[in-house]
């Protein structure tokens, strides 16, 4: 970590949670705003309410049991933003049978629901 007032320069920046993710990169934080790019590895167990194509599309490379993709991070402190979402629909948008699994997943979820048996 460096500080160069106002910013605060965080280099080889990593959080994970074991089994599910880990976040790797380099952040600016400049008063409130931040900026920065963050290689996101998820755990192919969390993407599986996608199709293979849209993950593929998304996080293509694949290292120490996580699919990875590169993200940037902009926004402020309060409100972060991953330019991550609008990639994977994007994704979906050219991957038509993606929404249909994602449409019955939520389905299934709402029947579950409905007869209590979350």
């Amino acid at each position: 970590m460096e500080w160069h007032y106002p910013s605060i320069e965080v280099g080889r920046l990593a959080i994970e949670e074991k089994g599910k993710f880990r976040a790797e990169g380099e952040v600016t934080v400049r008063k409130e705003s931040l900026r920065g790019t963050v290689d996101l590895g998820i755990t192919p167990a969390l993407l599986e309410f996608l199709t293979a194509p849209v993950v593929k599309e998304v996080f293509p490379r694949e290292k120490n049991g996580y699919l990875w993709t590169t993200g940037h991070l902009w926004g402020t402190i309060e409100e972060p933003q991953l330019d991550l979402s609008a990639r994977i629909m994007e994704a979906i948008r050219e991957h038509p049978t993606a929404m249909l699994k994602l449409f019955f997943r939520q389905i299934g979820q709402s029947l579950r629901h409905a007869f209590g048996r979350d």
